[in-house]
Order: C-alpha cells, then sequence, then structure tokens
C-alpha cells in the first residue's frame, strides 16, 4: 500500500526536477529522503535535495514536504530553518499542498526559505450518480365541508360520489376559476418527505365534473422512494499538465506534465 505522504515528496521531487532541466540545469540530479549529517554531528532527514559545486563551493538544496489539509505554521519554518543553519551553505524550500500562515510566510522570508504549492492537477473524474424515484400513491383530496354543502345546494343534490382519475397534469384553481398549479407540481416539492405528507392547499379548488369547484382543504400523499440502477460515466481532461507549483511569493507558476517536462504552458500542446 502506497504512502500518501511519500508519493507527495517524490511528486515534489520530479517537479523540481522538471523546473531544473527548465532553468537549462540538466545535469544535477534531485533525489528523494536523503540523510544529512550537519555542523552539529546530528543527522537530519531531508524530503528532497540537491547539491552543487562552483568555484570551489558547494550549494546545497533542501526541499521540506508538507502533505497538510491545514496552513503551514509558523514553528514548521522556525524548524526548517535550524536544520538549514546546522546543514550550512543550504537554501530551503517549504512545499505544501496548502497554505502558509502570516507568521509563517514572514520568518520564510527572514530566513531566505522559499514557500511553494504543489497539487496534483484532477486528470480523470469518475462520477457515479444514483438517481431516486419517487412514487406518489394513494393520493386523499380533504375537501372544505361549507365548499362541499354550497356546491351540492346549487346543483340541488343531498350527496355526490365521484370517482376521479388522478393525473399529474390536472390544474387546481384558485377562486375566480383560473387555473394556478398542476397537481404534480404541488406534490414535486422539497417539502415532501418519504411515508405519508399532508399538502394544505389554502385557496385551491379541483374541478369536480357535475358539481363544479370545490375548495380544498389538504391533500394527503404517500411518498415512496427507491434507488434506480447508478449511472456510470468517466471524464477525461484534454490537458497535460498533471501537477502545478506556484511560489507564494513571486506568484511564477509551473506545470509538470506526462511526459515529465516542467513548462509554464498547462496545455503542452
Amino acid at each position: 500500500m502506497t504512502n500518501p505522504n511519500i508519493e507527495y515528496e517524490k511528486l515534489v521531487a520530479e517537479i523540481l526536477q522538471g523546473m531544473l532541466e527548465f532553468d537549462g540545469l540538466e545535469n544535477l540530479r534531485v533525489e528523494h529522503d536523503v540523510t544529512i549529517t550537519g555542523k552539529s554531528g546530528a543527522s537530519h532527514q531531508i524530503d528532497v535535495f540537491w547539491e552543487f559545486k562552483a568555484a570551489g563551493t558547494i550549494y546545497r538544496t533542501c526541499v521540506e514536504c508538507k502533505r497538510y489539509k491545514s496552513s503551514v505554521k509558523k514553528s514548521h519554518v522556525a524548524s526548517f530553518a535550524e536544520v538549514l543553519r546546522d546543514i550550512g551553505n543550504a537554501n530551503g524550500i517549504i512545499a505544501t499542498t496548502n497554505s502558509f500562515q502570516k507568521s509563517a510566510k514572514l520568518l520564510a522570508k527572514e530566513n531566505n526559505i522559499r514557500l511553494v504549492l504543489v497539487n496534483h492537477l484532477i486528470k480523470t473524474i469518475h462520477l457515479s450518480v444514483i438517481p431516486i424515484m419517487s412514487n406518489f400513491v394513494n393520493p386523499k383530496f380533504n375537501f372544505n365541508n361549507a365548499s362541499v354543502k354550497r356546491a351540492l345546494k346549487s346543483k340541488g343534490l343531498t350527496k355526490f360520489e365521484m370517482n376521479f382519475k388522478y393525473l399529474g397534469d390536472h390544474y387546481l384553481q384558485d377562486s375566480k376559476g383560473n387555473d394556478k398549479v398542476r397537481l404534480n407540481e404541488l406534490m414535486n416539492t422539497d417539502t415532501l418527505k418519504p411515508g405519508h405528507n399532508i399538502i394544505d392547499c389554502p385557496d385551491l379548488f379541483l374541478d369536480v365534473d357535475g358539481l363544479g369547484a370545490v375548495q380544498l382543504e389538504t391533500i394527503e400523499i404517500d411518498m415512496l422512494q427507491r434507488e434506480a440502477q447508478p449511472m456510470e460515466s468517466v471524464i477525461e481532461s484534454p490537458n497535460s499538465a498533471k501537477a502545478v507549483i506556484e511560489d507564494i511569493v513571486d506568484s511564477n507558476i509551473h506545470y509538470l506534465h506526462d511526459d515529465g517536462e516542467v513548462n509554464t504552458d498547462y496545455n503542452n500542446l
């Protein structure tokens, strides 16, 4: 099983190797997980390291990798600065996936430590959508008693029986007989939950064949839900960049591509 922190360190090493080559330093080899003995005699584990010799002087670069969900703190910078002083003639870089606290930035500037953000870029998006199917059953229309009595009286009836076929596109009306809302619009609201529901129907009327418009008080209905077959899809990025490095101070951005090349082009086409 791979260690995400080690994989991140290797990514940082790869993108920094590419940046050195981009700058024309093709003979330098960036190393991962190096142990260096400091002037004090203490051993220091360095996540990413490279060195070269020029005019009789050895120049070292040590990189500390922080795969964090939170910001890098001042204490992290202070600890790394002490390591650099003990190693001697060493430039420092701290790479993280997140951000740096303001105090960490100030201390890094004081100690000439470069701060960078290094992150993977999304190459493939896997989507798995599970549709939730809703089914409405057992509808019951509860009418206003006074409105029912008026409708019966206007038709000279003492009782009335009806068989109403529920159609989702059937309109409910306002008090003036104007179409106001379809039944399926009334049902398909965020307020309805699985199980038994009671829908208030203020100022809504149902036009009943043979009786006319009768005012509703509530509609009772049961909602049943089930999961449909999952729908799977994959979205591939057309771009070749797989990772990005951004300098916190000067905001320079470079991209690492699938072929190992690092440059300032996102697409590298």
